[in-house]
């Protein structure tokens, strides 16, 4: 029910209008102006005021003002009345705002059609405001709807785009994975099929990558995986494909190849390309990789058969050496059975006591001396003769015989040590090589002080050298084993220095007393500034952690100057002498020799 309010100083008006309105449905108060009439008004929530000037008043007008003022009566319609005479008052009233008015006396009925006029067209108003308001809901609940439908249209497009997508590729590095790349070969071989087209599938494996998710963290390997992947794919044409099969392996398929050579090119090319520092969130990060290389259609006739032959050719060269590039031939599909009968030859060797120790010099430079010798393995097999170490130590780590290998070259090694100074022949440390199995062994430094006593050997005069890799497998256990042989007395030199991932810092960590730089990082140091800088930043630590170094691998003249000029004067390599047999070792040390000028 809509509420009318009169305001009536005299209340007679006020009679007069309720009189009129006394049959509609309207809810009248009546109340005289005061000072707060415009609050008392608001507060009764009113669809119509009805003001009435008193005779000879004039503050009709401001009054009226003080209405149209108050906000919570905005929009509400106000009709004033007054007696003829006040006429002028009216008119500043309808000035100042007022909806109508009405002059005194007026007709009860023509004043109940005024007034309900008004109210009704308040109502019809507020109706209309309603009605657009919820138009307006409507139509922003409906462009909300839209919104969210195109929104949810467009995820549900991107999760189906992004599902096809990880079904050919991969989502770490965006290569192609292994269904698309085999797919990919498929159809290149029917095309080099119909246009008798060479094409080479190379499978791409990572040297030691585990060690940099062991110890970096996996979230450094998957940077440095992203890394590889983007060299990989600018080593090749946009023809071709670079595929990630998971983990640290890849796969390339050239195309339309004019004949193997090309393929050793790109291989060439990925070689260099990868083994170029990859810079990570913590600094640069070195890796190398292993390529095996298959051929079509020599190698096989479809791409299974294909990756297949690549995975031997793979297998192989990480057995061989690391770091290169291997095609495929079918002689390696003998490979697994010649590993059979090589592990079985290589069980019987210790008890035909076939293996035997060659010994390289170790010289200080500056001095013009002999300063030590490092213990080397050979294998005379009755049959096959000599048997190079890279065919069968990484065998002897796989099948677990390095130990018993390992435990005999130190034996050995200690008592021809101590054999030669009994004869007097030269006050020197032996170096001998302890795997990373052996490293592992919880027993090692109790198998060493077993073999000191037994050949009587002065423990400071055995250096044992572990690979900069094997160290920081597990530091822990590393520092550990480490201390518990330096207790001994024994030293202890960290090998290939330089090829892991370790960092100069980490050297303060481990209780060594040598390090000795690898070849790898020694080789054509002359023409590479950078290696020279970092050698001489080496040197400069392991001096002030009382290190001494040795480089080794050092061939040429111009080699050993540089060494020296950097401040490294113990070498080891062909430049000073092979690893000779004993009886020539000991010619050596009995007849001595000149160090090359």
């Amino acid at each position: 029910m809509s509420r009318v309010l009169i305001i009536d100083d005299s209340s007679g008006s006020a009679r007069t209008f309720a009189a009129a309105l006394a049959q509609s449905e309207l809810e009248l108060r009546i109340a005289p102006w005061s000072a707060t009439a415009a609050q008392t008004a608001a507060e009764f929530e009113p669809a119509l005021v009805v003001l009435c000037l008193c005779g000879g008043a004039s503050s009709g007008a401001r009054r009226c003002a003080e209405l149209r003022a108050e906000p919570a009566l905005d929009g509400v319609p106000l009709l004033v009345a007054a007696e003829a005479d006040e006429q002028d008052e009216l008119a500043r009233c309808l000035e100042l705002g007022a909806d109508d008015a009405l002059v005194l006396p007026v007709h009860p009925r023509i004043a109940a059609v005024r007034i309900l006029s008004l109210a009704r067209a308040k109502a019809e108003r507020e109706t209309q405001a309603e009605l657009a308001r919820a138009a307006e809901q409507g139509q922003a609940a409906f462009r909300t709807t839209v919104d969210a439908l195109r929104r949810s249209t467009e995820a549900m497009e991107h999760t189906e785009r992004r599902k096809r997508y990880l079904e050919t590729h991969d989502a770490l590095t965006g290569l192609a994975n292994r269904a698309y790349f085999r797919e990919f070969t498929r159809r290149t071989m029917n095309y080099a099929r119909r246009y008798g087209h060479t094409l080479a599938v190379l499978v791409i494996n990572l040297d030691h990558f585990d060690r940099v998710n062991e110890n970096l963290g996996h979230a450094t390997g998957d940077q440095l995986l992203q890394s590889v992947a983007r060299r990989l794919k600018a080593c090749v044409r946009g023809s071709d494909i670079v595929a990630r099969f998971g983990g640290d392996e890849f796969g390339v398929v050239l195309t339309s190849l004019s004949g193997r050579d090309d393929a050793g090119v790109v291989a060439r090319k990925i070689l260099d390309a990868v083994a170029q520092a990859h810079e990570v969130a913590d600094g640069e990060i070195y890796v190398t990789p292993s390529i095996g290389v298959s051929i079509y259609p020599t190698d096989g006739d479809d791409p299974d058969a294909l990756l297949r032959s690549a995975d031997v050719a793979l297998h192989r060269v990480k057995e061989e050496a690391r770091g290169q590039a291997q095609f495929y031939s079918a002689e390696m599909r003998g490979g697994s059975f010649e590993r059979m009968q090589l592990e079985v030859m290589l069980r019987e060797a210790l008890l035909r006591n076939e293996f035997s120790l060659y010994y390289q010099p170790q010289v200080d430079v500056g001095k013009r001396a002999l300063v030590g010798a490092e213990a080397l393995i050979r294998w005379q097999h009755p049959e096959r003769g000599m048997i190079p170490p890279g065919d069968f130590i990484t065998l002897a780590e796989a099948s677990g015989l390095i130990e018993p290998i390992g435990e005999w070259v130190l034996r050995t090694a200690c008592a021809q040590k101590k054999a030669w100074e009994r004869a007097g022949l030269g006050d020197f440390p032996i170096s001998v090589n302890v795997s990373r199995r052996q490293f592992r062994a919880s027993a090692l430094p109790e198998k060493i002080a077993e073999i000191l006593r037994e050949t009587g050997l002065d423990p400071h005069h055995l250096e044992l050298e572990i690979t900069e890799n094997a160290l920081i497998e597990d530091v822990q256990q590393t520092q550990s084993a480490l201390r518990r042989v330096r207790d001994l007395g024994v030293g202890v030199a960290i090998d290939d220095f330089g090829t892991g991932y370790s960092s100069l810092a980490v050297l303060g960590q481990f209780p060594a007393s040598a390090l000795k730089i690898d070849q790898a990082f020694v080789r054509d140091i002359g023409n590479d500034p950078a290696r020279a800088a970092i050698t001489r930043a080496v040197l400069a630590v392991a001096d002030e952690l009382g290190l001494d170094v040795m480089a080794e691998g050092v061939e040429t003249r111009e080699e050993r100057d540089l060494l020296v000029e950097l401040g490294c004067e113990r070498m080891q390599g062909y430049l000073f002498g092979r690893p000779v047999p004993v009886e020539e070792f000991e010619r050596l040390l009995t007849e001595g020799g000149d160090l090359p000028d």
